[in-house]
């Protein structure tokens, strides 16, 4: 799982801080004992049942509940301990798969009083946040005094691994795009539920052996304020109360105590981000009220294109008032400044040719315009998104800002269900005649067919006939890419 081992270089620079001193509120919304009893009673008899019982060891072989049994530690972290587990119930069903993973609450966090109702609220937001790029969380639960939470098994690397084995290297620009794009993609999906993260770091980010990201442990994470969704929560316990963080991922608010923010986890996002592309921390590992103490400046990695490079470097800024305002604007950003985002690529990727653009009005013509018994009728006129309901209208959006990225790091149709040609499919499920997704499926062809040609010139021919033939198999009509075929 993407929690931790323990060769980190040091404690207080790497690893979540959790203080031990927090104090318990006075009152508490749902407690998980009886209805019946007052929020204060609810949490008083929670307390003290978890500080007076006694204390089972947790260790491979345990197993918790009469049901999970801890086959293999994964790692550790400042929340706890993550490992591999048997489920019982799933051996009886005869699961393929009876595998989950098992987060066990660590002494230093368990010793909290509060720590139950910071699990359960945890599992609570966790549980609401279905997303690709993000851990799917089942449940938590307690065995005696130890409280623990369970959730997908993945197989893969935590990203502090990865990114020490390969320092000072890096990984290929494309692949480490690839990496920060997903990062962004859940933490915007995060944002848009109003939750923070809070504690952003290369720790709880896994890349599964399928290259996908999950970021994990939205262990801290906390609804963030909204001026037009009431604080619901208000009097539940806040897990940000216990001080977890990670000073060399956190923002200057978070080391000085300030309220959750979305900026916050774009700070820790920028920071990772830049470790990826320059292998290593943009402020030498100093936390961020030191860098800015003594101002210190982020190099700009070399080759990085600008467009990135302004992205990740508004994303470092110390003060949240001049930060990228969330992981949505953060995907905006890295796809390049574009006034009012007619162009769906950057410059520095879009092939500047009349020849391509001659393509582009051709192959749109022929949409608009397609032919019955010889004569020439229109048949489908191309939208714009805008015409779109408003719930509709940013479903659309966003998934267009995902075809972006994708398009942006050279994702044309390759991973399967992680491209910009799948992306754009998928907005034309939504909306058939979208005049976004529909020219951003030709400029997908203008690009394979313009690659495919290199490919051939530098006497590539067999890799260049491979190529063409998966770009026909998904763009059987971009008119390119047919001639391309003829003349081979």
């Amino acid at each position: 799982m993407a929690i931790q081992d323990d060769d980190r270089p040091a404690a207080d620079d790497q690893e979540t801080r959790i203080a031990p001193d927090s104090q318990p509120v006075s009152e508490i919304t749902n407690p998980s004992t009886d209805p019946r009893k007052s929020a204060t009673e609810a949490l008083t008899a929670i307390s003290e049942e978890l500080a007076n019982a006694t204390a089972n060891v947790v260790a491979v072989g345990s197993v918790l509940k009469n049901r999970f049994v801890l086959e293999e530690m994964l790692g550790r972290g400042g929340m706890g301990v993550v490992y591999k587990a048997r489920d019982l119930r799933k051996v009886e069903a005869m699961d393929r798969n009876p595998y989950i993973a098992v987060k066990v609450l660590s002494k230093d966090f368990q010793a909290n009083p509060d720590s139950f109702i910071a699990l359960q609220r945890e599992s609570k937001k966790a549980q609401q946040l279905a997303h690709p790029n993000i851990v799917t969380v089942y449940d938590f639960d307690r065995d005696g005094p130890n409280v623990f939470m369970t959730m997908e098994l993945l197989e893969g690397e935590p990203l502090d691994q990865l990114i020490r084995r390969l320092r000072p290297a890096t990984l290929p620009t494309q692949q480490a795009l690839s990496i920060i794009e997903q990062m962004a993609r859940a933490l915007a999906y995060a944002h848009s539920e109003n939750i923070v993260h809070s504690d952003f770091k290369p720790g709880n980010i896994f890349l599964t052996s399928k290259s996908v990201v999950k970021v994990v442990d939205f262990g801290i994470a906390r609804a963030a304020k909204s001026t037009d969704r009431p604080a619901e929560d208000a009097t539940v316990f806040d897990p940000g109360s216990l001080g977890a963080l990670t000073p060399t991922y956190a923002s200057c608010e978070m080391l000085e105590y300030g309220e959750p923010d979305p900026r916050d986890d774009v700070y820790g996002l920028s920071v990772v981000a830049y470790e990826l592309l320059a292998g290593s921390h943009p402020f030498d590992r100093k936390p961020a009220t030191y860098a800015r103490d003594l101002d210190l400046k982020a190099k700009r990695p070399k080759e990085l294109p600008k467009e990135i490079w302004q992205a990740i470097s508004h994303g470092l800024e110390f003060e949240r008032e001049k930060r990228t305002q969330n992981a949505t604007q953060f995907i905006k950003e890295m796809s390049g400044p574009r006034p009012g985002r007619d162009n769906l690529l950057p410059k520095w990727i879009v092939p500047a040719t009349a020849a391509v653009a001659l393509l582009l009005v051709i192959a749109i013509g022929s949409l608009l315009f397609v032919g019955q018994n010889g004569g020439v009728q229109p048949e489908a006129e191309l939208e714009e998104t805008s015409v779109l309901e408003p719930g509709l209208r940013d479903k659309v959006k966003s998934i267009l800002e995902v075809a972006e990225v994708h398009m942006l790091v050279g994702r044309l149709l390759e991973p399967p269900g992680s491209s910009a040609y799948d992306a754009y499919q998928q907005v034309l499920d939504m909306h058939q005649y979208n005049k976004q997704a529909t020219q951003g499926l030709q400029q997908i062809g203008d690009l394979l067919e313009q690659r495919i040609r290199e490919m051939i010139a530098s006497n590539q021919r067999q890799e260049g006939q491979t190529l063409l033939q998966k770009s026909l198999a998904a763009l059987p009509k971009h008119q390119g890419l047919i001639r391309l075929q003829q003349e081979l």
